[in-house]
């Protein structure tokens, strides 16, 4: 059950990221992740299992208020631009590399998803009410 959840997550993430690269015009080559969420490499490896990428989990306890650190060092002149202040801040973490094998067979179970989901549209609203 505790997988099919993070299964189920993970497919609408990957809803999301669809969304986003086919809005910017991208394709993702990998995924940073931070939070709380990171501490669990089930999760992790399973994220990049779903999305067929990467997903890397940077050494970093607080990242918003590392990112206003960051926009401020960049303000007062501290760091050249974004890319001298990542290069200056930047703690890698572990790396969760996709199984190529499972990849696949999410990608098929995706597509079922993305017919499930709306199809279970109606009865999510009857629960609610």
């Amino acid at each position: 059950m505790v997988r099919a959840i993070f299964e189920g997550l993970d497919y609408q993430f990957l809803e999301i990221l669809r969304a986003v690269e086919g809005g910017l015009g991208i394709t993702a080559e990998r995924i940073v992740a931070v939070g709380g969420a990171v501490r669990n490499t089930f999760w992790m490896q399973n994220k990049a299992d779903v999305v067929g990428l990467p997903i890397e989990a940077p050494e970093v306890e607080e990242a918003t208020p590392l990112g206003a650190a960051i926009l401020a060092g960049i303000g007062v002149g501290l760091y050249a631009d974004e890319q001298d202040a990542y290069e200056h801040v930047r703690r890698p973490g572990p790396v969760y590399e996709p199984d190529a094998a499972l990849a696949a067979t999410y990608a098929k179970g995706f597509q079922a998803y993305q017919r499930l989901y709306p199809a279970l549209r109606e009865m999510h609203g009857q629960m609610a009410d």
